[in-house]
């Protein structure tokens, strides 16, 4: 994976090493720190990404109000990619989300030997410092793609600094040479364990050319293993989604008034609707009665 005579603590390229240099300017960029009333006004505005919930609620909804906190400064709007590193590497923990039409997208991607020193499959250990060969956990933009080691790389942009939560640190990535690539390791076709890189996101061959084609140059990425805030939901209580409702307002997931025999999912009729059975026995016990008095 090294070029000859030259080390360094990510996937080296080995050829021009003077794009190396990116006028990004990450202190533009804003990690938020909102209120769920705020949060939830923002998730809300993209209820029709992942409709099956595939991605980890917390996960995506970070993404999305990262995404629209910082809309201004993240010139490709089309896709957004989460990437779950807590995940056993045999799993799909990248999910390419399209933003157009909520459709998601699944593949494995590998974490760094330094992240994995047990080599088990599992990330447990993620750095900022050269050298390590660790991933670095945090948001990313895309950036140009180049040939190097690794034909049809892509170069990465991190955009948090030392100090954010949830060990959030990756503003080191562009000059250890943690990029996108594609590695022989990596197969979307098979649950068992996938190789290591030296820190980079690795993925299958035969995906790669096609994703890095898409998100180059300016496309948000965001590798964490826990949600920075809890998850708010979705719009609509009942669109599918099992980490909230949507809702601010307690109130609004009451049953109503007229209709105080149809309580909630969680809190209401059994599966079996016992508490409408039950209401509806007792009101033909009563009618029951009536007629044997009259009688």
């Amino acid at each position: 994976m090294f070029a000859a005579g030259f080390v360094a603590a990510g996937c080296t390229d080995g050829l021009d090493l003077s794009a190396m240099t990116s006028e990004l300017d990450i202190n533009a960029f804003v990690l938020p720190a909102l209120p769920a009333s705020e949060r939830a006004e923002i998730v809300h505005k993209y209820d029709h990404l992942d409709p099956a919930d595939e991605i980890p609620r917390g996960l995506l909804e970070d993404t999305m109000i990262y995404f629209d906190m910082n809309n201004a400064l993240i010139p490709k709007q089309r896709y957004f990619v989460v990437t779950d590193m807590s995940l056993y590497s045999g799993k799909d923990r990248y999910w390419l989300v399209d933003l157009m039409s909520g459709a998601v997208e699944a593949h494995k991607v590998a974490h760094g030997d330094g992240s994995d020193p047990d080599n088990n499959g599992y990330a447990t250990l993620f750095g900022n410092v050269e050298g390590s060969h660790k991933t670095s956990l945090g948001f990313y933009l895309s950036g140009e793609i180049y040939d190097g080691t690794h034909v049809h790389s892509m170069r990465l942009d991190g955009l948090n600094k030392t100090g954010s939560p949830n060990a959030l640190e990756n503003n080191n990535a562009r000059d250890r040479l943690i990029v996108m690539h594609e590695a022989s390791y990596v197969d979307d076709g098979n649950t068992s364990q996938q190789g290591r890189s030296n820190g980079c996101l690795a993925l299958d061959p035969s995906i790669e050319v096609a994703m890095v084609d898409r998100i180059h140059d300016g496309t948000l990425i965001y590798v964490a293993t826990s949600a920075l805030n809890p998850p708010v939901g979705r719009a609509d209580p009942g669109s599918g989604s099992g980490s909230g409702s949507g809702s601010d307002d307690p109130a609004d997931e009451m049953p109503p008034d007229d209709d105080p025999g149809m309580g909630g999912a969680d809190g209401g009729c059994s599966a079996g609707g016992s508490g409408t059975g039950a209401g509806f026995l007792l009101a033909l016990g009563v009618v029951g009665l009536r007629r044997r008095r009259r009688g």
